[in-house]
């Protein structure tokens, strides 16, 4: 029990932020759908069901107009915070040019997340300006994240031949460290070979015996 315990201390500090982060964007949003069904159930009062939609957001948008507004500015700064939020992490593990298996659930979770916030805001009469909101913030993060990509890409990602990219270690059998190594390949080569590199391996057995992995870049034009 003590261990388990200490196993999920250790796990939380290392992905501090990850688990932070879900956990501030999950209570925005509950704060968020907490005030705004209260708020949509009282102006859907008084809504003539037998009406068609379009009359009935009419109606909503003609005497509730300042208040869904306000919820359309908030859902905006949202979507845009939980999508940065998910491209952000997304660009921090190219960057570390690992695969993290361990991210990737967590990662999953914002997403999941998303999706759920995406249906409550789709589920009531006022939808179409959620949809318009949902399009508007998508593309600013789309923006975002190609000029962040296009400046990494351009500053971090320039590589020279025999350069040495990567080490990753230790591993208590060498079965382990070539695992890695063919997992590593798999996840980035086709992304090497837009730079025109080859990945090469090399693992070592330190003192204590250990297995440890160097990756190197080999250049095609060589």
């Amino acid at each position: 029990m003590v261990y388990q315990v200490n196993i999920i201390k250790e796990r939380f500090k290392k992905y501090k932020l990850y688990f932070l982060n879900l956990l501030f964007i999950a209570m925005a949003w509950s704060l968020y759908f907490l005030f705004f069904n209260s708020f949509y159930k009282e102006a859907a009062f008084y809504i003539d069901k037998k009406a068609g939609i379009v009359i009935q957001l009419l109606f909503l948008t003609t005497y509730y107009l300042d208040a869904i507004l306000v919820y359309i500015a908030l859902a905006f700064i949202l979507l845009t915070i939980h999508q940065l939020i998910v491209v952000y992490f997304f660009i921090s593990e190219q960057k570390k040019l690992t695969v993290n298996k361990k991210v990737q659930p967590i990662i999953w979770l914002f997403v999941f997340l998303f999706i759920i916030c995406l249906i409550g805001l789709m589920a009531n009469l006022i939808w179409p300006l959620f949809l318009l909101t949902l399009i508007f913030s998508s593309t600013v993060v789309y923006i975002i994240y190609v000029a962040t990509k296009y400046i990494y890409e351009d500053t971090q990602n320039l590589y020279e031949n025999n350069e040495n990219i990567k080490l990753e270690g230790p591993f208590k059998t060498k079965e382990e460290a070539q695992a890695y190594v063919s997992e590593f390949d798999c996840y980035w080569k086709d992304y090497f070979d837009k730079k025109g590199f080859f990945i090469h391996s090399n693992i070592e057995l330190d003192d204590s015996n250990n297995y440890f992995v160097y990756l190197y870049t080999i250049s095609k034009n060589n």
